[in-house]
């Protein structure tokens, strides 16, 4: 599960705003989303890449649809016609990212896209009237993928990541929870960090509840699905729109066009030099 990404600043996501109403305009006139230049990020001049950590629990900029959509005739790539949202409609706002419940400690920061698509539990609502889009450089994932043994087999690892909200949905039944194996006792298990090969924003689905929100979690493509067995719902910028305008999430799934995505292990985190006044107490 993502537990960790790079936000925007507020600046870089007014420029992510502006090109997805570009991309809107550039729709509504029957024209190409590809004549409308991607924005781009590289490392900020002035803000180090630590300060632009997001963690569950932080704030964050969203972009979320105000007003009502209205019929634009027809996705690229064979979408049917669908509500599709103006592009004065779009708007950027800050929120905080994971939800309290009653039946877990701590935050539920993700959402299994086969969940919120079974129309009940806690996102049902969202998905209706809450979808919002959260524009990053890059997203993390912790490999809970086994590497390939001598013999090229590999499998799931014994301890990996269970999206938490799998048993109130019933997504997992109490028989598979208690079968499930615990996790064995590893050393650090390796992180990456996943961005848009081209240099791109990454549009990532999401669920707004309240002044908070929770992204949306799918199945991995080949190049998460060798370290993770889920991943964020990264979106092309037509397809962030009409997640936005609430078009048919079971048809978008279906035709969603995988964004090309580069991997790099982060190294490991280097070790706090011992403070010289502990060392005078031994």
């Amino acid at each position: 599960m993502c537990h960790r990404f790079e936000m925007l600043s507020g600046e870089e996501a007014d420029a992510v705003l502006d090109w997805l109403r570009a991309v809107r305009r550039a729709l509504g006139q029957g024209m190409s989303p590809a004549a409308v230049v991607p924005v781009s990020f590289g490392h900020p001049a002035e803000v180090p890449l630590e300060a632009l950590d997001c963690y569950p629990g932080a704030e964050c900029s969203v972009i979320v649809a105000e007003g009502d959509g209205a019929p634009a005739g027809a996705l690229p790539g064979g979408v049917g016609d669908m509500p599709r949202v103006a592009a004065e409609n779009l708007a950027r706002i800050d929120l905080l990212w994971g939800v309290d419940v009653s039946w877990k400690r701590g935050l539920v920061f993700n959402a299994r896209i086969e969940s919120a698509l079974a129309g009940s539990g806690m996102w049902a609502e969202a998905m209706e009237r809450g979808r919002c889009i959260v524009p990053v450089r890059a997203f993390y994932e912790t490999q809970n993928v086994e590497v390939p043994e001598p013999g090229g087999v590999r499998g799931e690892s014994a301890g990996q990541d269970y999206d938490t909200e799998q048993g109130v949905l019933g997504v997992e039944s109490a028989r598979e929870a208690a079968a499930r194996p615990a996790p064995r006792a590893r050393g650090r298990r390796p992180q990456y960090r996943f961005a848009n090969a081209g240099g791109a924003a990454l549009l990532l689905a999401a669920l707004r509840l309240g002044d908070r929100f929770v992204l949306v979690t799918t199945e991995p493509d080949a190049v998460v699905g060798t370290v993770h067995n889920r991943m964020p719902l990264s979106l092309t910028a037509p397809e962030a729109l009409a997640w936005l305008s609430a078009a048919d999430a079971r048809e978008l799934r279906a035709r969603h066009v995988p964004v090309v995505l580069a991997a790099e292990e982060e190294p490991a985190p280097a070790k706090r030099p011992a403070e010289p006044d502990q060392l005078s107490l031994f």
